[in-house]
């Protein structure tokens, strides 16, 4: 189980495996010896290396690191950046130096860079929390103009690891290797675009801190039983819709079909029946009373559709719909299975924290960035794991807080997905990943459903962007590849 933590998660992790004998020195050289590990794949015997080096610990990781890559064979230069380097710094460049390794300045290096086929940036570590200046500037904008494969020792140089925002100027790296922990900013705001590949490395830190990392095991979907019925899988009601928007209720059916729903249903207005009967093929259909194309509130129709119900997801395509409020507050003081707010039905709700109140229902709530700022207040990049997490406590539900990288919490537990594709930046992506969560969440803790969807819908983009092209890609292309 790989954890993302905050800088300062991280600092209380290292201060307590110095209590158990895992000193500054052994960390920094257990830090070198499992990059080389961890990068010896990506480096062929013929390439030339720099390692620019820091004047801190990240520095000395550095230092180490261009010892243990001389000693192994590698072509390898050490390239100093600031002058007042910590004892850790000079004691293992030192060292480098009497093996017979050679250390440059930058203004050496700037005239030779071009002689490098890969440059290794140890210059910052994750305490990082200004702008880089002089020489550090420099040595950002040196190993950015080189041309060279860029490889970073636990976070771009200039990144910041608890929001990814970058500080003035950043390294842009191929590679990130991260030690014992991923961090916040290798994900959140511009990581991705910063780290690149982001490789985590154990240097002996044990670390139960942070957020959980949505990866392939995390959750575990139970297997089916050979002696099942649909029943078994969960009975979703998708209630979505309007006169300009019928596509969006299809795409969180299909969604919700392909992640195993047993039974779904999609409720639509009376009036849109024409728009629907010949497009849907694996859901069943329902309709219910409407207002000119919009569905209306009606205490009874809703009764009878979710009785049987599991899992109810609202909101897909309905548009400004005037009684999507009083939907909701039936739904939460009535309904005693899952409900999923989408699209409008979060539009709906903005400044109405009153309809959750008590609220008999599971609760899961999918606003992206934009939406999550809208309905509960700006918050800065590096504040909204901390921010997801208040306001799933407060309105006692689950909030996928979608993104590049979303956050997932329940109030407690808080998972990071990082999987996705540009692609899937489309309208319609919001409407799958509803119906994802719909079946999953009939047969997972819901907290565990989001976040297991948001992994497979963000790996299904992934595939589709590689087979499509990123701009090609459809929505429906995507469930496909489920």
């Amino acid at each position: 189980m790989n954890r993302v933590v905050t800088v300062g998660q991280m600092r209380e992790c290292e201060t307590q495996a110095a209590k158990i004998g895992l000193n500054e020195d052994i960390l920094i050289e257990n830090a070198a010896a499992s990059m080389l590990g961890a990068i010896e794949g990506e480096l062929g015997r013929k390439n030339k290396i720099a390692v620019v080096i820091g004047c801190g610990n990240n520095g000395a990781d550095g230092a180490s690191l261009a010892r243990l890559l001389m000693l192994k064979g590698y072509r390898t230069d050490a390239v100093k950046a600031g002058e007042k380097s910590n004892a850790a710094v000079k004691s293992r460049l030192a060292a480098f130096a009497a093996l017979g390794g050679r250390i440059y300045t930058l203004r050496e290096f700037e005239k030779r860079a071009d002689l490098y086929d890969v440059i290794i940036d140890a210059v910052f570590g994750v305490g990082l929390n200004r702008a880089a200046d002089g020489e550090f500037k420099t040595a950002i904008e040196l190993i950015n103009g080189v041309g060279a494969k860029v490889i970073a020792a636990d976070i771009p140089s200039g990144l910041c690891a608890d929001s990814g925002k970058a500080l003035g100027c950043a390294v842009k790296a191929d590679i990130t290797v991260t030690f014992s922990a991923y961090k916040y900013g290798h994900f959140l705001g511009d990581g991705a675009d910063f780290c690149g590949r982001v490789k985590v490395v154990n240097i002996g830190i044990p670390v139960s801190v942070g957020a959980i990392l949505c990866e392939d095991e995390t959750p575990r979907l139970p297997s089916r039983k050979r002696v099942a019925h649909k029943g078994d899988y969960g009975r979703v009601c998708i209630i979505g819709g309007c006169p300009t928007m019928t596509g969006a209720p299809q795409l969180c059916a299909l969604s919700a079909l392909k992640n195993g729903a047993g039974l779904v249903t999609i409720c639509v207005a009376r009036s849109l029946k024409d728009a629907f009967y010949d497009k849907v093929k694996e859901a069943t259909l329902a309709f219910l009373p409407d207002k000119d194309g919009y569905i209306a509130f009606d205490e009874i129709a809703l009764r009878e559709l979710t009785q049987n119900a599991d899992v109810v997801a609202l909101g897909m395509g309905m548009g400004a719909n005037e009684d999507l409020p009083d939907i909701l507050g039936y739904l939460c003081r009535n309904f005693e299975g899952t409900v999923i707010l989408d699209a409008d039905a979060l539009n709906a709700v903005k400044g109405r924290d009153d309809i959750f109140e008590g609220h008999k229902c599971r609760l899961v709530l999918t606003p992206h960035r934009g939406e999550f700022r809208r309905l509960f207040g700006e918050c800065d990049e590096s504040k909204i794991i901390d921010r997801t997490r208040e306001v799933a406590k407060k309105l006692n539900a689950v909030v996928v807080n979608k993104s590049n990288c979303t956050v997932i919490s329940d109030g407690e537990r808080v998972y990071i997905n990082a999987a996705g594709s540009p692609a899937m930046a489309k309208g319609g992506s919001g409407d799958a990943l509803a119906g994802a969560i719909a079946a999953l969440s009939a047969r997972l803790d819901i907290a565990e459903a989001a976040a297991k969807a948001c992994y497979i819908m963000g790996k299904a983009g992934e595939k589709a962007s590689q087979e499509l092209g990123e701009n090609s890609v459809l929505v429906s292309e995507s469930i496909d590849l489920i």
